[in-house]
């Protein structure tokens, strides 16, 4: 989100690609330095403008627009209404540290990905899950990190974010306007449904966004894809093609169907 923003605002930066604790062995996001100095949740991304740090997607992107880039582009609306409808739909659209999972379209997509993660967590050592244990901020991620490395969640914890999904999907049908972004420029809530739809893609879910019942998602799903800060923030840094290969054979997602049958007695009530 984060990257797209930049390249949205046209602004010049610098980037770092760090070592996650639930990819690798050396887990950045859980060293000392990084601990201490750069984001204490252990978490990214984190963007440093001048010498501060600054944390959390939604705020740094708020932050990003304030600043001067080459392009012409205002990613938040001057109108009042507009902002907390803006508001809304951008904290409805990430992990929000008050919102349980499940609940909104943006803590909805990330349960899908629970196959993928879990595929990596496996292929840690004990020594780096036991690095996780004693020095990850977060308690809610040890305890999913140490169940999927010595049990299994991936097949059950799908069907907790059904009907936030679902439900997610629907309201932004009905809001989306006819050919044209969600507050009809493109705005931070774009950035935010850009990216969750191409996770989607990552977890074979994204023929959901082509279904007949949801015409506007799929032209808007369109539009967002057309982007050139879609090219050059999301795929241009692609690489875990394999691991994802890996996750789902043949491109198989136990949820596809489910999900689609669901939407349909929904739409049809």
């Amino acid at each position: 989100m984060v990257r797209v923003a930049l390249y949205e605002k046209g602004l010049e930066f610098d980037h770092k690609i760090i070592k996650l604790c639930d990819h690798y062995e050396e887990a950045d996001n859980l060293s000392n330095e990084y601990l201490k100095d750069i984001n204490p949740t252990g978490v990214v991304p984190v963007l440093k403008i001048d010498d501060e740090f600054v944390r959390d997607s939604a705020y740094i992107i708020e932050r990003i627009d304030s600043l001067k880039g080459s392009n012409d582009i205002k990613l938040w609306p001057e109108n009042t209404l507009d902002n907390d409808k803006l508001r809304k739909w951008v904290y409805d659209t990430t992990i929000t540290e008050d919102v349980a999972l499940g609940k909104t379209l943006g803590t909805s997509i990330p349960l899908f990905s629970t196959g993928l993660i879990e595929t990596l967590i496996k292929r840690l050592s004990l020594k780096a899950i036991f690095n996780i244990v004693m020095k990850h901020p977060r308690r809610e991620r040890k305890i999913a990190f140490l169940v999927m490395y010595f049990l299994s969640l991936k097949n059950r914890i799908g069907p907790i974010a059904y009907n936030g999904f679902i439900d997610g999907l629907i309201d932004l049908e009905n809001s989306l306007p006819n050919d044209a972004f969600l507050f009809n420029d493109f705005t931070h809530a774009d950035i935010n449904l850009m990216c969750c739809f191409h996770r989607l893609v990552d977890m074979r879910l994204d023929s959901i966004l082509e279904m007949d019942e949801f015409p506007k998602i799929g032209n808007y799903w369109s539009k967002l894809k057309n982007r050139s800060s879609y090219q050059k923030g999301i795929i241009n840094f692609s690489d875990h093609e394999e691991l994802l290969s890996q996750s789902f054979p043949n491109d198989f997602n136990p949820h596809l169907e489910k999900l689609k049958d669901k939407i349909k007695i929904k739409l049809t009530k």
